[in-house]
């Protein structure tokens, strides 16, 4: 094990340590894993590993870019933009986006600004283990079929869905270097694989050329009891290799993710109600989240209060909490609207200011600051980078919607949704994905459209206020005042609460043209002040 205060090591000519320990992190040159604090293995992009490997043997020394451009690239030419690129892929990879850990000295290069030491690989145990119960998976070598010229770009395929899926944040993915070594195609039993590698899942799958065709078959195997619990088929011509590569790794990701989460829900569920420990809790949170009723709602939150309970730096149970508490103001359940919306704000500063690196953490903390706190261009932002850092996320681009939505961009909230329903056509969530695109369009004058959209909504949660309010408001504008005002009555019976004032405060929109328009509607239909 790694000894505690001690110096940076004086590397040997020539030696290539078995591993070395570096701010809670392990890198193992020549097994090729980046071990993460949790001890379980990071995805990393080749060459980002091959440059942490570097730095770490050089014992805390910088490194100049045509040293590291000679010994990383060795006699290929590149520019200084690969390095550029794996320098910002190996900063993702041990959570550095600010270059403090990894860092660039002007005229002198790269090191990392960390105590270094030697780790003794002998006293690590056979098989990886993870200190937290978040799902691990990993992705198998893909059996080449046909055309052995087709090795690297499945490898390469491989390596990119690894990628992809190291996004979600809440998932961990163990490193294509170990599974590449799993012993998968040699005949063994996958429950076996999946315990050596640490991994409850499996994805595994097949590259090919049919016809003039490339043809990728991919699955997801529950390791434990070798259920299959999804497969699909991807195509693409033989000269659109790039367009296969961002294709295929963004809708395997995009497909996989809704499924494992709902696998891992039901095998929650299946435990029972004993001694749970925090993520249990939170992903028993989720169904009552996606109902969008009171006591769903209440239920999640409950559930999540005991998740920070047990472990108070879980930082996406705390975003989605306060996702949860603004969920209660909207649904007229929290009386007091002003105390809501403060303790939801501040639960949503606690988890951004604990995690900027979370994909979905910056896409819920960015939703409840536009639509719960009018702060319209730092939700924006925040959206706009959980996007960039994880475009596959159904979620985020549906958050994304609702903040398109309060900011005044109708046409780019409706572009969004579509995208989220791309990606996950059977998302728990499609009532709300339905309710944004009858606010979107609500907004954009198309009322008709709006109506119908509202009304799918509704199909869907009847109990849900939001798209209600929208139906009314587009009924007042498509000429059914009758229809407006039935609707209105059945939204006061749902919350006897609901009132002009308390729209406004709930709809802090940037154009307040929009906001008038829409109270004035159910002005029209009823609303009391």
């Amino acid at each position: 094990m790694m000894t505690q205060n001690q110096p940076n090591y004086a590397p040997e000519e020539n030696a290539v340590p078995e591993a070395i320990g570096f701010e809670g992190f392990v890198i193992e040159p020549a097994r090729g894993r980046l071990l993460g604090r949790d001890g379980g293995e990071i995805a990393i992009r080749p060459k980002a590993f091959e440059l942490l490997a570097v730095l770490a043997g050089a014992g805390g020394r910088p490194l100049g870019k045509a040293e590291l451009l000679d010994r990383i690239w060795a006699r290929v030419n590149v520019t200084e933009d690969s390095l550029f690129q794996a320098v910002k892929d190996a900063r993702r990879a041990i959570d550095d986006g600010e270059g403090r850990l990894l860092r660039h000295l002007p005229r002198r290069g790269y090191l990392l600004d960390c105590r270094l030491s030697l780790v003794d690989s002998n006293a690590a145990p056979p098989a990886i283990t993870h200190q937290d119960d978040r799902p691990s998976l990993a992705v198998l070598p893909f059996r080449l079929l046909g055309e052995a010229g087709h090795a690297y770009l499945a490898e390469g395929l491989v390596e990119e869905i690894s990628i992809a899926l190291s996004r979600f944040r809440w998932l961990i993915v163990i490193a294509h270097a170990s599974a590449a070594r799993s012993g998968a195609g040699d005949g063994e039993d996958v429950a076996a694989i999946g315990s050596r590698l640490g991994a409850r899942y499996l994805v595994d799958g097949s590259f090919g050329g049919e016809g003039g065709s490339l043809l990728v078959r991919c699955r997801l195997i529950d390791a434990q009891s070798t259920r299959q619990i999804w497969q699909e088929s991807f195509r693409a011509g033989r000269g659109e290799i790039v367009a296969l590569y961002e294709t295929m790794t963004g809708a395997i990701a995009a497909a996989m993710e809704p499924r494992l989460l709902k696998a891992e829900i039901d095998r929650v569920l299946r435990k029972g109600t004993g001694d749970l420990d925090a993520f249990d809790c939170y992903l028993r949170a989720l169904p009552g989240y996606y109902a969008r009723s009171r006591g769903g709602n209440a239920s999640a939150i409950a559930l999540l209060e005991r998740a920070l309970a047990r472990d108070p730096h879980f930082v996406l149970a705390r975003a989605l909490l306060a996702r949860c508490v603004a969920t209660a103001i909207w649904l007229g359940a929290e009386q007091d609207y002003q105390f809501g919306k403060q303790r939801a704000l501040e639960l949503a500063r606690e988890a951004l200011t604990a995690d900027r690196s979370d994909p979905q953490i910056l896409a819920l903390c960015g939703h409840l600051f536009s639509v719960l706190g009018g702060e319209h261009d730092e939700g924006r932002a925040l959206l706009d980078l959980s996007l960039r850092l994880n475009p596959n996320s159904a979620e985020a681009w549906r958050l994304g919607a609702w903040v398109a939505v309060w900011s005044g961009e109708a046409d780019l909230a409706l572009s969004r949704a579509a995208e989220a329903e791309r990606l996950d056509p059977l998302s728990p969530l499609q009532a709300d994905l339905l309710a944004v695109r009858s606010a979107a369009l609500f907004y954009a004058g198309r009322y008709d459209e709006a109506v119908t959209a509202a009304r799918r909504s509704l199909a869907n949660v009847p109990e849900a206020t939001t798209p209600r309010r929208y139906l009314t408001a587009a009924l007042v504008h498509a000429g059914d005042l009758p229809g407006a005002r039935a609707e209105l009555a059945e939204l006061v019976r749902l919350q006897p609460n609901a009132s002009l004032g308390r729209t406004r405060a709930m709809h802090p929109l940037r154009d307040k043209a929009s906001l008038e328009r829409y109270v004035e509607a159910l002005r029209q239909a009823g609303m009391p002040e």
